[in-house]
């Protein structure tokens, strides 16, 4: 089980998939009606493990390229600049570039939720008796969602609405769901999968498929404990929010909002998951997609792809050049065979390298025994 540039390259291409496979699974209502949430939620998890655990293990097959990736390694590795001092390479501006681009972005997520944090503090508490977890419950016209910020000490937010008691009972379950089950650390982990691989366009929607995959289990969590008059008073305060968000929010990526999306397609599924009561109908066969999903991520680890190359001589311990009175070459059927003399077998090889190119190469042992 060992970490190397070519298990780090396919884990990305592995997590491409995942995202790629969240958003399949959200778009098609036939899956989230008879499965309820549980494949978003499963292949999301998959997604994050995937990418922080980038190995090879024991059982995982490298496949060399013999002609592609040597060409795409040796295009990168060539230095465009050197000097005695500075070698500069196609993958070193790709990798300055790819650093700084994610370094930016981060910065400013950071200064972004440092000033957002600012404003929560500095905004006074509407509610003095909340509850012993939450730390102060702010209302706000600059609010334009219900909001809950924070993993340890969480601040409520709420928008200067008039909300009934049953629509304010309803909003938080909601987002005390998004505290009790760490939807704040999982957005965390996605944006800055997200950041880190800013390049990336295959994981440009993995930000807001995660954000409305944990709306909807924050859905669950409320509809397992509001009645069928609660829930509809539930779908209500929705379509309030939504007719209140008609400027810039102050709520911050890093929070869990009330409505996180407004696009159509979303909310129409919030409503027909609820209306339709398919979070409390029982599924009978979780089980079965938790090992597809799960021997798909096994099989994530299966093989990684590699370029071909030859051993060197610094790879058996040779750092000197090859004294070709110590050392030869016997041509076979499929390769070459490297020897030390007399006959200390060494390595077999394909073709013979550069820094070999000047040893006596000789069709048989027994006419190297005559030289």
């Amino acid at each position: 089980m060992y970490f190397t540039i070519f298990s780090l390259t396919i884990a990305v291409v592995w997590v491409s998939f995942f995202a790629i496979l969240i958003s399949i699974f959200r778009k098609q209502m036939s899956v989230l009606q008879y499965f309820s949430i549980y494949p978003l939620l499963i292949v999301l998890l998959f997604c994050i493990l995937r990418m922080f655990l980038p190995l090879e293990l024991p059982y995982t097959v490298v496949i060399e390229s013999e002609n592609i990736l040597p060409q795409i390694q040796s295009f990168l590795v060539t230095p465009l600049f050197d000097s005695s001092c500075i070698n500069i390479s196609p993958a070193f501006l790709l990798g300055i570039i790819w650093f700084a681009g994610a370094v930016i972005i981060a910065a400013r997520r950071i200064r972004t939720y440092h000033r957002f944090w600012h404003l929560l503090n500095f905004l006074p508490a509407a509610d003095k008796e909340s509850q012993p977890k939450i730390r102060k419950i702010i209302v706000h016209s600059a609010v334009k969602s219900p909001a809950i910020v924070g993993c340890i000490h969480p601040v409520i937010i709420l928008p200067d609405i008039d909300f009934e008691d049953e629509e304010l009972l309803g909003i938080f379950i909601h987002e005390m769901a998004h505290y009790r089950h760490k939807h704040h650390f999982i957005k965390l982990v996605t944006e800055s999968i997200c950041i880190c691989f800013w390049w990336n366009p295959l994981l440009k929607k993995l930000s807001p498929e995660t954000a409305h995959a944990l709306e909807m289990h924050a859905d669950k969590t409320a509809c397992a404990k509001l009645t069928q008059p609660q829930q509809r008073k539930y779908l209500s305060r929705i379509i309030k929010v939504i007719g209140n968000i008609n400027q810039p929010n102050i709520s911050n990526a890093f929070s869990c909002s009330f409505v996180e999306e407004t696009e159509e397609a979303k909310l129409k599924q919030r409503f027909i998951m609820i209306l339709g009561n398919h979070y409390k109908n029982k599924r009978k066969y979780n089980l079965i997609v938790l090992a597809c999903i799960l021997t798909i991520f096994l099989l994530s680890y299966s093989f990684v792809l590699q370029p071909h190359s030859e051993p060197t001589p610094a790879d058996f311990g040779y750092t000197e050049p090859i004294d070709k009175k110590r050392y030869y070459i016997i041509e076979t059927e499929n390769g070459y065979d490297f020897y030390e003399y007399p006959n200390r077998l060494i390595d077999h090889m394909e073709n013979i390298g550069e820094e070999l190119k000047h040893l006596q190469v000789y069709k048989s042992k027994e006419e190297a025994k005559k030289k």
